[in-house]
């Protein structure tokens, strides 16, 4: 899970306390800024009780099929993948996600 406005926490506590999957939560900043005061609560709880990692002040180095590369300070971690999900906001970083071999299709009103 990469970015963090509320509807990533939201994404991000919804799957991991299905119990069924582990997530990773990437975060740019050192702190849920733009997040509501319930949802930094959630998302704290869900990692408190095990559900899920926070990697605050981290980047996305790259995703490929079985691995995402996050870099945090010098240190690079190397997380097996299944899903990626993005939450970049309302205007995706359409050239960054394809500079990283993400494929984009927009769709609008279509579920």
């Amino acid at each position: 899970m990469v970015s963090c406005g509320d509807s990533a926490l939201e994404a991000a506590c919804s799957i991991a306390e299905t119990g069924d999957t582990r997530i990773t939560l990437s975060y740019r900043s050192r702190a849920f800024t733009r997040a509501k005061a319930n949802n930094r609560d959630r998302i704290q709880t869900t990692a408190d009780a095990g559900h899920l990692e926070i990697a605050m002040a981290s980047q996305v180095a790259a995703i490929e099929s079985e691995h995402v590369e996050l870099m945090q300070g010098d240190s690079a971690l190397r997380l097996r993948n299944e899903a990626v999900i993005t939450s970049a906001g309302g205007i995706l970083p359409n050239d960054f996600l394809r500079s990283i071999g993400i494929e984009v299709e927009t769709k609008f009103g279509i579920a």
